[in-house]
């Protein structure tokens, strides 16, 4: 067994780990159920060992995600203890830094002691006090950055800062091998994860030195072998290919030299016609300006016109109706008056009507008396008074005056008879009631003739007496005398009634007098209108002629209203053509592109004849400028053009004109050598020969790599089939030639061979290579694939083949390593593989013990535990088995426990194993908690 390698492992406040501890020196048992913390207690071996993040293998978590979960804290460390040949026992250690979850490396020589990063006040000790605390225990601490570290664990440069002490713990044969060391490194750390493509990546790196040019690029030799015919014929198939591109690019030539031709007579005329373009259009301005102006004073002449001519129409139409209402008044007095003989007769009749209305007139003004109104409310007024008597009759004898006048003196009755009306001092008694006391508080005040009443005081001096009490033959008399006057009103009211009929005759009879004046009248109107007739005739031809005159008048004025608005409308569009030809021309200025250096100088540039036939007057400068800009732009478009085609054609490969001086020269060689490809092809049918023996000498050599690497598989299967896997009788890994690759280079080789030979090299002529199906689809083969592949190597020729057989059976051949046997076997086959591969890469002078890992190791049985211990140890391993149960094949037993959340691992719990021979006990450990 070896005494040099790692000792033990260490978290403290790392991994969800309050504290752990961990064996490495031997093999170990790790227990807990699953997702209890057994991986990352080992992946955190990765930070001291692989170093570099980017080849840590943490699963799916990101780095980010690693590190706050190794590194929560500045009081969070990851440590290794390992006893080096040439140094002695060393402690390397990981310490987070606490700001983004970062961490630093350090390594010291001594022991490792936990209580060593304990203050004294039990807390643990933090990034920065750590270099300082270790001083106080006598240890140098020595701190490094990444790239440090790892020359550190695995040798090579050492920084100035570095210091002599020698902390190498991994030396290898070969520096350069120190990354794939790491990666196979990584993968005993996860047996499970290893699969055949890192097997066989893994394999080339450790044999790289070993075989002869390892790597090969193809494509390069072949192109090497045929650079310059390759280049031919790649102008030849270029142009071949693209002869489609090469006419079109030919005609939009001659299309470029045309409009250079055109554009170079085109230019001076534009610019002088634009020289002269601002007064041609001041000028036309002002003039359809003015004639715009006059045409609008003679239309509104011709409207005001047509507004006179239509007011004397409107006065004519009025004369007319007034006509035609007379005639219609003349026909209706002549229908009504038909039957009168003269005037004489209507007079007759007026003077009888006025006769009979003055006789009804006298008698009325004779017997005028007053209005049956007045006598109707005359006649109400006494009846009321007599109603008033008659009560006061009744009440005569017993009324509240009465009874006052027993109850108050004089005076109080005088007074109270000028507040109380007549109609309430008549009141009989049963209708009152009287209290003399309170009455007379009424005019119990200073003066006499005022009168209390609740919220009111009246004085009496301008009241007079409402009440006189009368004799009842006072009384009686008065009755009578109103009943007199009742009945004389009654008569008077009834001549009053026949007084109004006599009205009602007379205003009947004035109604007929005034009638018969009015048919007098119209009579004579009716005498009038008669006489009048024929002037009236004369009058209404008069109008109706002035009228015609007037219509035709309008009518033509219309005709002339129409051809001035068509006149000024044709006027206002020229203004707007003008106006929009001026804008046209400034915006069309400011597309000019021909002051680029394109324009510059095109009659001196290749170009072809143009003779101008088109009208270039200022009025067709418009048009004429915008036919120049648009060539202008065509011409910069098929410059574009021409530039993108030359471009494309050299992208696919037709780049042997690129040397020209000009563009032009450049176009015109593309041009004359696509119409030349015949005779090319010839050529270059020529000068195809024997290229292909070139090539097989980087074949040869890329064949002699795979028969060394197949030499070294050999030795390499030696070296595993040593160890017993399981049940398995053979377990070797096979490289299998990759048969088309491998066939595709022998044929060519063997072709070589033959020209070598003294054979005829006929068989290389250009033609019959492209008509040999076997060599072309071997050259085809070889290129495509090291195309794809970016180069063929050695290891593109093989594949790797897993071959197992059991006793009694036929071996197998599978190729990925999880096929190949059960699960248990498979990892066993996984951890000899790792470990070879290691064991190979290392120092065989310079030896370390170091660990890997098998997860799920309960699926192995106890036999073949302890023959991969025993094969772990011969390769310098110690094995970590995890299971959520103990495994007594290990040495050393070590729960892990949990307690607030946090996981543990104490030494105190550590079991260890001895063979039954040995009774010594193992020692235990006090150890204070962290």
């Amino acid at each position: 067994m070896l005494i040099y390698g790692f000792q033990r492992v260490a978290l403290i406040g790392s991994a969800g780990y309050q504290r752990a501890e961990l064996p490495l020196d031997d093999s170990v048992s790790l227990i807990a159920p699953n997702n209890h913390g057994k991986t990352s207690l080992i992946n955190a071996l990765q930070f001291l060992l692989i170093i570099d993040q980017r080849k840590m293998d943490f699963g799916s978590h990101t780095r980010d995600q690693t590190r706050r979960f190794y590194f929560p804290n500045n009081s969070a460390y990851i440590l290794l203890e390992v006893i080096l040949p040439q140094t002695g026992t060393v402690v390397f250690g990981c310490v987070g830094k606490g700001v983004g979850h970062d961490y630093e490396y350090f390594a010291y020589k001594g022991e490792l002691n936990l209580d060593d990063y304990r203050l004294d006040d039990g807390n643990i000790v933090s990034q920065p006090k750590l270099v300082s605390h270790l001083a106080k225990k006598k240890y140098s601490v020595h701190r490094y950055n990444e790239r440090d570290f790892r020359h550190l664990i695995y040798g090579g440069a050492k920084s100035k800062k570095t210091s002599d002490i020698d902390f190498t713990v991994f030396k290898l044969e070969h520096i350069s091998d120190a990354r794939s060391f790491q990666q196979v490194l990584t993968k005993t750390l996860r047996l499970d994860k290893l699969n055949s493509s890192d097997v066989k990546e893994y394999l080339l790196t450790i044999f790289s030195r070993e075989l002869p040019n390892a790597s090969i690029d193809f494509k390069q030799e072949w192109e090497k072998a045929f650079q310059d015919i390759n280049l031919e014929r790649e102008q030849y198939l270029a142009a071949f290919n693209n002869q489609k591109m090469i006419y079109q690019l030919e005609q939009k030539f001659e299309r470029t030299l045309s409009l250079r031709g055109k554009i170079a007579v085109c230019q001076p005329k534009v610019d002088a016609l634009l020289k002269d373009w601002h007064g041609h259009v001041q000028t036309t301005r002002e003039q359809l300006v003015k004639q715009k102006a006059k045409l609008e004073q003679t239309s509104r002449e011709l409207r005001d016109q047509d507004i006179a001519l239509a007011g004397e129409r409107q006065d004519l139409a009025n004369k007319l109706a007034e006509l035609d209402r007379t005639e219609q008044h003349y026909q209706e007095l002549k229908a009504r008056f038909a039957l009168i003989p003269n005037q004489e007769f209507l007079e007759s009749q007026l003077r009888s009507a006025e006769k009979e209305y003055e006789a009804q007139a006298t008698l009325c003004v004779q017997s005028q008396r007053s209005s049956s109104e007045m006598l109707r409310k005359q006649l109400q007024e006494k009846e009321q008074q007599r109603q008033r008597l008659q009560y006061q009759q009744r009440t005569l004898n017993d009324n509240l005056y009465l009874h006052l006048s027993k109850t108050l003196n004089t005076q109080e009755l005088d007074n109270l008879n000028k507040v109380l009306s007549q109609q309430v001092l008549q009141l009989p008694p049963s209708q009152y009631s009287l209290n003399a006391e309170q009455l007379r508080s009424v005019f119990n005040c200073e003066s006499s003739q005022q009168c209390l009443l609740p919220g009111l005081t009246l004085s009496l001096h301008e009241l007079l007496p409402q009440h006189v009490q009368k004799t009842e033959s006072e009384v009686l008399e008065e009755i009578g005398s109103v009943n007199e006057q009742i009945n004389e009103l009654k008569e008077l009211l009834q001549a009053s009634r026949e007084q109004e009929a006599a009205e009602r005759k007379k205003a009947e009879l004035n109604s007929a007098v005034r009638q018969c004046e009015q048919e007098l009248k119209e009579f004579q109107q009716l005498q009038e209108l008669t006489h009048n007739q024929a002037q009236r005739i004369e009058q209404r031809q008069a109008v109706e002629k002035q009228r015609v005159a007037i219509n035709d008048a309008l009518n033509n004025s219309g005709e002339k209203q129409a051809d001035l608005s068509r006149q000024l409308s044709e006027v206002a569009d020229k203004l707007n053509k003008l106006a929009s030809d001026e804008s046209s021309v400034e915006k069309l200025k400011k597309q000019r592109i021909d002051d680029q250096a394109l324009f510059s100088g095109l009659s001196d540039q290749p170009h072809s004849p143009w003779i101008a036939g088109d009208d270039w007057s200022l009025a067709s400068l418009p048009d004429r400028l915008q036919d120049y800009i648009e060539d202008c732009k065509a011409l910069d478009q098929l410059s574009k053009e021409l530039r993108q085609m030359k471009n494309e054609l050299g992208q696919k490969g037709l780049t042997k004109f690129q040397m020209a001086q000009t563009q032009d020269e450049e176009l015109e060689g593309i041009i004359q050598f696509n119409h030349c490809l015949d005779d090319e092809k010839k050529a270059l049918e020529r000068r195809a020969r024997s290229a292909v023996v070139n090539v097989t000498a980087s074949l040869r050599e890329l064949r002699s790599g795979l028969y060394a690497l197949q030499s070294k598989m050999k030795e390499f299967n030696r070296l595993i089939s040593q160890r017993q896997l399981s049940d398995l009788k053979i377990f070797k890994i096979e490289p299998v030639e990759q048969s088309l690759l491998v066939d595709a280079m022998n044929v060519l080789i063997q072709q070589a061979e033959q020209t070598e030979s003294g054979q005829s090299f006929e068989l290389f002529d250009q033609g019959s290579i492209l008509d040999d199906a076997d060599l072309e689809r071997a050259k085809s083969l070889l290129i495509d694939e090291g195309n794809a592949r970016q180069g063929l190597r050695v290891a593109d020729l093989f594949r790797l083949e897993f071959v197992v057989a059991k006793h009694d059976q036929q071996q197998e051949s599978f190729e990925e390593i999880d096929s190949a046997a059960s699960n248990g076997t498979v990892l066993m086959a996984k951890l000899v593989t790792g470990l070879a591969m290691l064991y190979l890469m290392q120092d065989k002078r310079h030896q370390m013990k170091a660990v890997c890992y098998l997860d799920e190791a309960s699926a192995l049985d106890t036999q073949n535990q302890t023959s991969l211990i025993e094969i772990a140890d011969q390769f310098g391993f110690a094995l970590i088995f995890a299971s959520p149960a103990p495994l007594t094949t290990a040495r050393y037993c070590v729960p892990i426990h949990q307690a607030n959340g946090k996981n543990h691992i104490s030494r105190n719990s550590w079991q260890i194993f001895e063979p039954l021979e040995s009774q010594e006990l193992p020692q235990s450990y006090a150890e204070p908690s962290l």
